[in-house]
Order: C-alpha cells, then structure tokens, then sequence
C-alpha cells in the first residue's frame, strides 16, 4: 500500500471557486464586521469627502482573525553605510529650517503570505510592502535607531496589502493613508449628473435652462493668495481630522504654524505634508 503524501502550501496554490452567492456571502460579512467590530480611528480610517475608509493594520489583523488567514513574513534588509543623504526640514520649537546630512541607508521589503488556516490554501502569496530611513518621516534621524521601526513598518504595510488582495476587499477599503506619499493631487473631479425627474404620468420633466448670468462661478477646489497656492478643500478636512484624532486643539495648532499661516483657509498647498508629519509625531 502507497504512502499518502501531504501536499506543500506551494501546491496548494489554487483556491476553490466562488459562487456569485458565496462573493456576496463574504461582502455582507465584511460589511457586519466593520459596522459590529470594528471602531473608527482604530481600524480604518476616514478621509472626509472620500468614498473609501482606509485599512489600518488592527484593521488588517480583524479580518485574518475573520477569515481564519495565518500571516507569514519573508522579511529582507538592505543596507548601504556609505550612501548619503542631505535633507532640510523646518524645525517647529526653533521656528526655522533647519539642514543635515544622514550617512546610511537601511531598506527593508516585506512579503506577506496569507495562509488559510482549515485548508492551508494561499489566498496572498509575497504581497510586498517596504520602508527605508530616507523617507521623509525618517531621514533625520539616526538611521540605527530607527531600524527595527522600519522591519515593523515594512510588515504592515506588506500585511495591509496582502488583506486587501487576497481577500478582494479593494472596492470597500484602501490602503493605510499613513503609507501614502501624496494625499490628494488637488484636481476635483466631475460630479455624475443628476438623473431627470419623472412627473407622474411617468414621463420625464423638462428641465429649464439656468440663465448664464445668474449662475455663480464656481470656487476652485484650491485658490491662489499673493501668488501662493492654497491648500483644497479636501486636504483641509483631512487635517482637522487628524487633529481631532491626535486629540490636538486648534487653536494649539494655529498658535503653533503662526508664521506660516493664521487660520486654515490660508495653509500653503506645499506645507499640507509638513503639517501631516508634525501631527503624527506629536
């Protein structure tokens, strides 16, 4: 009598297919996850004016618990000691920039495997995320200090993926917003026009003609002041809710930027990243 031989996680590559009905199953259960478990601000995050939460890595954790998936971590370091890097950055207690040179770089890639549980099928295989010292959040600093920081993020930001892909949840969540280099582009978007109404014999109502000279002009999703590009509306929205998320008072922040800017109607488009960094490290 032969010996039954296990069959490897490698082989076990190919899920089992997914009925229409098993695709809306999962969303509904996804959907009851979100709304029962889990807690704004701590599992996802909520971009005003933005259509999808954002997935943050306890977030990420709930739905492997859900979905009984087993993270594992094929984790790589790369380092160069000799290369260097001159940074500049404003330094807030000085109030003034402020330069410096960074000598050595550390970069860390992630692959993220999501292993089923029950079956031992692969539902994500090598999902990548990385994270170095050169980033922005990082540069400045002594790059050994911040190494093992720099694994950890790496890992999250390779998990977030790895959940989001393998469980196809792309179309309810996006990635963590804090992994993002750039928020928003500042380009607003063309709203969908508003369908006809019906009167009620069923037919549709004629619309009637705006007249040219009454119709306002529409304000621009970002102004110009002396020159100077504003920051949108959007990224505006986004800030106040991270200062309400760190728990930061307004007029604390104001008081803080005073050189920069005295209300928020006139913070710079260029300084929104500058503002997003100092709020997190606060």
């Amino acid at each position: 009598m032969g010996k039954t031989v296990a069959l490897k996680k490698e082989e076990q590559m190919q899920r089992h297919e997914l009925t229409a009905k098993d695709m809306v199953n999962q969303a509904k259960s996804v959907m009851e996850i979100k709304e029962t478990i889990m807690k704004e601000g701590v599992h996802y995050g909520v971009i005003p004016n933005c259509k999808k939460p954002s997935l943050l890595k306890p977030g990420a954790e709930k739905l492997c618990t859900a979905f009984m998936l087993q993270p594992e971590f094929e984790t790589t370091c790369r380092e160069d000691p000799n290369r260097i890097l001159d940074w500049e950055k404003y330094d807030y207690n000085q109030r003034k920039k402020v330069s410096g040179t960074t000598k050595g770089y550390i970069d860390y890639d992630s692959g993220c495997t999501l292993v089923h549980i029950p079956t031992g099928e692969v539902w994500a295989k090598k999902v990548s995320g990385s994270c170095n010292n050169f980033e922005s959040k990082y540069r400045s600093l002594n790059p050994y200090d911040v190494k093992n920081t720099l694994e950890k993020m790496a890992e999250k930001r390779a998990l977030v993926a790895a959940v989001l892909m393998g469980t196809a949840l792309s179309d309810m969540f996006t990635q963590d917003i804090e992994d993002m280099a750039y928020l928003f582009n500042g380009e607003k978007s063309a709203s969908e026009p508003s369908p006809p109404k019906k009167s009620q014999n069923g037919k549709p109502k004629p619309q009637s003609q705006p007249k040219p000279q009454s119709q306002p002009n529409p304000k621009p999703e970002s102004q110009e002041q002396d020159g100077v590009r504003m920051a949108t509306d959007k990224q505006v929205a986004y800030i106040k809710s991270q200062l309400r998320r760190m728990k930061i008072n307004q007029m604390d922040f104001l008081s803080t930027w005073v050189e920069e800017f005295s209300n928020f109607e006139e913070i710079p488009f260029h300084k929104v990243n500058d503002i997003l960094s100092w709020i997190r490290d606060q």
